[in-house]
């Protein structure tokens, strides 16, 4: 079957997989070029300072969506930038949480800046707001699907 008879959807969603890898990896690239950080450690960032408390490691495995080891790596890395801090979980002494440093939210806004403004040049020069909007809408709604989310 050639490229032009295989059914929309598949064509859909092998665009929409083509099209993240090349953002991600100039998202990478250009994110660690200017601020030393992976788009991993900003997504660590992001979920430290979004729950404004502690998060064990397990929870910020959770919620970006790695290892165990993956995540250990993740916030060695940012630890050692000095972004995060680990300490014993006051409730449970066999349990670490993590916490952002104030270095860690100013990395976080540098980093939103670089991503702003790739997103900006790769992405939104090329479409309309309201085509935009659509793909939010039909992205959730796979997303959802996919996470068991909808009724």
């Amino acid at each position: 079957m050639g490229h032009d008879q295989q059914p929309i959807w598949r064509r859909a969603a092998t665009h929409t997989l083509h099209t993240s890898l090349i953002l991600k990896a100039s998202l990478e690239e250009r994110l660690h070029e200017s601020t030393g950080l992976l788009l991993a450690d900003n997504e660590a960032l992001l979920n430290l300072a979004a729950t404004g408390s502690l998060l064990r490691m397990s929870e910020i495995a959770h919620r970006l969506v790695l290892s165990r080891g993956g995540t250990t790596k993740v916030i060695d890395r940012i630890e050692e930038m000095g972004l995060v801090e680990r300490h014993p979980d006051p409730e449970d002494r066999r349990a670490t949480v993590v916490v952002i440093t104030s270095a860690g939210r100013d990395a976080m806004a540098a980093a939103r800046k670089v991503i702003d403004a790739t997103l900006e040049e790769m992405w939104a020069a090329h479409i309309s707001t309201e085509e935009a909007e659509l793909m939010v809408e039909v992205m959730d709604r796979v997303l959802k699907a996919n996470r068991g989310e909808l009724e």
